[in-house]
C-alpha cells in the first residue's frame, strides 16, 4: 500500500475519531448540562483569523469534491465500459494507471473532512451548528460509501470487466456525487451566514 493513500486512510480514521469524540462530547454536555446546552447552542463562536481560514478552506475543498465525484460520474468512469469493448490489456491499463495517478487527488478530501471536523471544535462566527453537524454527517456517509467504490475498481481489475460490478461503481459513485453536492451546498449556506449578517466589531471579524 503506498504512502500517500496510507495517508488518505490514517486521515479518514482521525477524521472519523474527531467526530465520535464530538458526539460524545456533546451528548455529554447535554446530560450534565442540558440547560446551559440549550442556550450555548445559539452562542455564536468568537470571529478569528483561523475559523474564517478553516470556513473557507472548508468550502474550497467541499467544491473540488463536487468536481471530482460529478467528474468521474459523466467522463471517468464509463471509459471502464468503453474500454472493456477494445479489449482486456486496454482496459487493464487503464484501469491501474488511473488508480496510480488518483491517490494524490484523494488527499484534499481527506483534508476536507478534517477542516469541517474540526470547525465543531472551533465553532466560526455566526454559522449554525447544525449546519456544520449537517456537513461533518455527509462527510461520514461518504466515507462509509467509499469502499463499495473502491472493492468494486480492485474486483474489475483483478477478474475482468463484469456489467454488475460497473454497476456498483457507477451507483456508489452516484450517492458520493450527491454526497458531495450537499457538503457545497451547506458549504455555501454557513460562508452566507458567515459574512451577510449584521457585522460585529470584534477581533478578527
Amino acid at each position: 500500500m503506498s504512502p500517500i493513500f496510507i495517508t488518505f486512510l490514517s486521515m479518514l480514521a482521525a477524521f472519523l475519531l474527531l467526530t465520535l469524540t464530538a458526539a460524545v462530547r456533546g451528548v455529554w454536555h447535554v446530560i450534565r448540562h442540558p440547560t446551559s446546552a440549550a442556550a450555548s447552542g445559539a452562542k455564536p463562536g468568537e470571529p478569528t483569523r483561523v475559523t474564517n481560514g478553516l470556513l473557507l478552506t472548508g468550502v474550497a475543498l467541499a467544491w473540488y469534491s463536487v468536481a471530482m465525484g460529478w467528474g468521474g460520474q459523466f467522463t471517468l468512469y464509463p471509459i471502464y465500459a468503453d474500454l472493456a469493448k477494445v479489449g482486456p490489456e486496454a482496459f487493464n491499463a487503464f484501469g491501474h494507471s488511473y488508480l496510480l495517478h488518483l491517490k494524490i487527488s484523494l488527499l484534499p478530501l481527506g483534508v476536507m473532512c478534517l477542516v469541517w471536523v474540526s470547525l465543531l471544535w472551533l465553532p466560526p462566527y455566526r454559522v449554525s451548528r447544525r449546519t456544520v453537524w449537517a456537513i461533518v454527517g455527509l462527510c461520514v456517509a461518504f466515507v462509509a460509501v467509499t469502499p463499495f467504490a473502491a472493492f468494486a475498481q480492485d474486483q474489475m481489475l483483478a477478474e475482468g470487466f463484469s456489467e454488475s460490478v460497473f454497476a456498483r461503481l457507477m451507483w456508489s459513485n452516484a450517492i458520493r456525487s450527491v454526497l458531495f453536492t450537499g457538503i457545497g451546498l451547506l458549504s455555501l449556506a454557513a460562508v452566507r451566514s458567515r459574512w451577510t449578517t449584521r457585522p460585529n466589531h470584534g477581533p478578527g471579524a
